[in-house]
């Protein structure tokens, strides 16, 4: 009896918890389909007296979002495919070979991860610039994978260490090199650490906003999360919140899908690298 009142108490508290988290997405969507004379109602209404859907065609074809959630798209996918085939044979050898100073090596990628991302854009922009990447989605994108390359291959090395060596062992002695044994036994046996990879990389590329807008000059390659700043504040007509929500709506969809489609492997993944290292 006393185990079943713990656990009501632990699931009452975690619903809890979850709606207090939640709450700020599901008031964003609402607001988005608000008028504008409701969106300043006091006290506010849960839900629109009339749904204003205008304000996403407002948004998408004339403020310009969905150039902009096409740009955030072509990073987030080119970072995505760089950063995840590169970690993939990295964290197989640091996964199944012993070679000397490889502790180092491990705890140096872990340790990039300690580096603040606000303390590297000036030499990141000198980077750049001295490699004429600066205002160019390659420019962009080769700072994303330095920047998830080290936490995917501490997750697909997790993944890796849980599979047998017997296994690769026996497609060598039918015949597979080791090259052949990587693809055919460990790669299909890996997916869900690739897709945790894979989703970890989209989100943290898709959100992002001090990079592009420091990397990027012309107004048709801003992301996303760049074009949305340029809602707020407008000096002559001010803040259209309506659109502004409207906008924020548009671009947490494609995150909202991708974690709804690879959660599983997200937690997954994170528990592997976690426990296994």
């Amino acid at each position: 009896m006393t185990n079943r009142k713990k656990s009501l108490g632990i699931y009452i508290l975690m619903s809890a918890a979850a709606i207090v988290i939640a709450f700020p997405v599901l008031w964003m969507f609402v607001m988005s389909v608000k008028p504008a004379d409701e969106l300043y109602r006091f006290p506010p209404t849960i839900l629109p007296d009339k749904w204003e859907f205008a304000n996403y065609t407002k948004a998408l074809f004339e403020a310009g979002i969905d150039n902009g959630l096409i740009n955030s798209l072509i990073l987030a996918v080119g970072t995505l495919a760089l950063s995840v085939t590169l970690s993939f044979p990295a964290a197989y050898a640091l996964a199944k070979y012993e070679f000397k100073g490889k502790t180092i090596l491990l705890l140096a990628i872990l340790a990039t991860q300690l580096i603040p991302g606000m303390a590297a854009i000036v030499p990141l922009f000198d980077i750049l610039q001295r490699m004429h990447l600066v205002n160019t989605y390659s420019g962009l994108i080769l700072i994303y994978t330095a920047r998830t390359l080290p936490l995917n291959i501490w997750i697909l090395k997790g993944f890796f260490q849980s599979i047998p060596n017997e296994l690769i062992e026996s497609s060598m002695v039918d015949g597979s090199s080791k090259i052949a044994s990587l693809y055919r036994v460990a790669l299909p046996l890996a997916l869900p650490g690739i897709g945790a990879a894979a989703m970890f990389t989209f989100m943290q590329t898709w959100i992002d906003f001090i990079l592009p807008l420091t990397m990027l000059f012309n107004e048709d390659k801003f992301p996303f999360s760049v074009m949305l700043y340029k809602f707020v504040g407008d000096p002559i007509m001010g803040t259209n919140y309506g659109v502004l929500f409207a906008a924020a709506a548009l671009g947490t969809i494609p995150t909202l899908l991708i974690f709804a489609l690879l959660q599983r492997f997200f937690v997954q993944g994170l528990t592997a690298g976690g426990v296994k290292g």
